[in-house]
């Protein structure tokens, strides 16, 4: 099973120029574990102590508001989970849910410290990516308050 994953990562954007040899260390570093749908592998405000790598299936990123889930987004095979929350010892800032039977490659904390730190192309690519998805965020979020501040002011023109 090891091999096919090790084959299959090598397809993933951001392990591209990875060999099979090179993924397997991946897999050495960590723990594969498979998930059915509607399991939890993330919770929001949990200490945090690894990084998920999505191998196989949909999971999905929401946070708990008002007892209702709002789903953030939802990750596909090549994503990787948690990172940020672990470079920079905060908790978790949402909860990540299988959306359908899944299988993620666990590294822990310290793992997943030596991983960046033997090999830097890993860790401009994973740095890129999280960098780009907070900017994307950050994007999205601007574009919202400007949304609800022209909503405000069409009402109140119109109340006038």
């Amino acid at each position: 099973m090891s091999e096919q994953y090790a084959e299959l990562i090598t397809g993933f954007p951001l392990f591209e120029g990875f060999t099979v040899h090179g993924t397997k260390r991946l897999l050495d570093a960590g723990e594969i574990k498979e998930h059915a749908a509607g399991s939890i592998l993330l919770k929001e405000g949990d200490n945090a102590t690894f990084v998920l790598l999505v191998l196989t299936g949909k999971l999905e990123v929401f946070v708990e508001r008002d007892e209702k889930d709002l789903v953030l987004t939802q990750t596909k095979p090549g994503s990787i989970l948690g990172e940020l929350a672990v470079l920079c010892g905060i908790p978790r800032s949402a909860s990540v849910r299988a959306k359908e039977s899944s299988a993620v490659l666990q590294w822990s904390d310290d793992a997943f410290r030596r991983l960046l730190l033997r090999d830097p192309a890993l860790s401009q690519g994973i740095f890129r990516e999280a960098l780009r998805t907070l900017v994307e965020k950050e994007r999205s979020l601007i574009d919202s308050f400007i949304d609800a501040q022209e909503e405000a002011d069409k009402s109140y023109s119109a109340d006038l």
